[in-house]
């Protein structure tokens, strides 16, 4: 019975998660290869997406706007 009033909440509430254990969640890349790191041009894009992941506790779908920006910033100035 316990599954289905954490269930009803959930769709109450709208947040899904989908992996919630924090021990398998993988940090987000910052390192210097990426379009991403201080100094490339989607920084300041990147620190968005970060911050906005930060608030939301990591996670995505509250921030689908700010990695949208994200995704066509490292679209535009990916390295080839």
């Amino acid at each position: 019975m316990g599954s289905s009033a954490s269930k009803q909440a959930e769709a109450k509430s709208g947040v899904v998660c989908i992996d919630c254990d924090k021990k398998s969640q993988k940090d987000l890349p910052f390192d210097d290869s990426s379009s991403a790191s201080a100094g490339m041009a989607c920084e300041k894009v990147y620190a968005k997406v970060v911050a906005c992941m930060d608030k939301h506790e990591g996670q995505i779908g509250p921030c689908a706007s700010e990695w949208d920006e994200f995704k066509k910033c490292h679209a535009k100035n990916a390295r080839t």
